[in-house]
């Protein structure tokens, strides 16, 4: 294929915008800026309360490939529907409102990948702006070799990494997306680890770039950063989810009950934490949030099986183990209260920003 016949497919650009006013000049401005030109920018903007519309409206009149479109209200995950649904690019690349980027040709390097290996999904590497620092996240390349049926690439691309649980940093194949059903669920949080779960249950072909194709921004008003009392509710609603979708698709449930059992290892560590820090440090806080993960039949099927020690875990990080068969065996005998110093401990020695995609954090 001539660089010219590859320059014919259309990338979608889809954003979902709420009150970004902020940041989102630097945002279309990565974009425009792309060497890759035969695209489209769809901007849904879900009912701003700032300048944000105004200033896309400014960018629309100037470049015909922006398009500003109007959200229902009902978060991210929705307004990437709508954006999904009117996009006519042959490939679609997500973006969120706060973020940048820092790659002018990261574009023609997507496209190039995927018409040279045919792959459904390419993913970049990525980097976090943290308190106006830079700081390059784990790579891909610990999992990107292994094969994408085995465990080690489930668990180290979901969870230890996570690379592959963004929407973001990725060139996703429109064809492979519409062929399969996909779209994001109604979710109030993590929709998109949901999201590209699906792809990798619908057998999605990955292909690895090296480069650096995305900035994070670490926003204190986003929804990631937030604090939200449903948030046991969103992460079991997301579980039955995917346990429904892997019936769908007439997959054996047997082959993805650790991944089901780490999402939920996962989602409880995250919301004792919040718990934690949003009720002063409060024990008794922690224990209340354990115990509806450990009280709740499916929470209670995954870290019993978890925690059997003659089924051997299918992942080579040592360290995971140890932590992953000792949350288990805690909340099978219902140790909440002593889980729950635990996490006091890993979070007041910063042991879980170590274990994180991009390390220690200077305050």
């Amino acid at each position: 294929m001539t660089a010219l016949e590859k320059q014919q497919k259309k990338i979608s650009v889809i954003i979902p915008v709420y009150n970004a006013e902020k940041y989102i000049r630097e945002t279309l401005d990565s974009i425009i800026k792309q060497s890759y030109k035969n695209l489209e920018i769809i901007l849904i903007d879900n009912g701003s309360k700032d300048r944000s519309p105004d200033i896309i409206q400014k960018y629309e009149a100037k470049y015909p490939e922006i398009h500003m479109i109007e959200g229902s209200g009902k978060g991210p995950g929705a307004s990437r529907n709508r954006g999904l649904k009117l996009a006519k690019g042959d490939y679609i690349v997500f973006a969120d409102a706060d973020d940048y980027l820092p790659d002018k040709d990261i574009f023609c390097k997507y496209i190039n990948l995927a018409e040279q290996t045919d792959a459904d999904i390419v993913v970049s590497n990525y980097a976090r702006l943290w308190k106006d620092k830079i700081l390059p996240a784990t790579k891909h390349q610990a999992f990107a070799l292994c094969s994408p049926s085995s465990e080690e690439f489930r668990f180290q691309g979901f969870f230890s990494v996570g690379t592959l649980s963004y929407a973001w940093g990725k060139l996703y194949r429109r064809e492979f997306l519409r062929n399969h059903q996909i779209y994001f669920a109604d979710l109030s949080y993590a929709e998109d680890k949901l999201f590209n779960m699906q792809c990798h249950i619908c057998d999605a072909k990955y292909a690895f770039l090296e480069d650096i194709g995305y900035i994070y921004r670490k926003n204190d008003m986003s929804v990631s950063w937030q604090y939200r009392p449903d948030s046991v509710e969103n992460w079991f609603k997301l579980v039955y989810e995917l346990k429904s979708w892997i019936e769908k698709k007439d997959k054996d449930p047997k082959e993805y009950t650790s991944l089901i059992g780490y999402l939920l290892i996962f989602a409880a560590f995250f919301d004792g934490k919040m718990e934690y820090m949003q009720h002063k440090k409060s024990l008794w806080a922690v224990r209340k949030v354990l115990k509806k993960y450990g009280s709740n039949p499916m929470g209670r099927k995954a870290f019993t099986e978890l925690a059997d020690r003659r089924k051997k875990l299918q992942i080579t990080q040592k360290l995971w183990k140890i932590m992953i068969r000792t949350f288990s065996l805690g909340m099978k005998w219902r140790w909440y209260l002593l889980m729950s110093v635990g996490i006091k401990i890993l979070v007041s020695c910063r042991v879980d920003e170590r274990l994180s995609d991009t390390g220690i954090r200077k305050k």
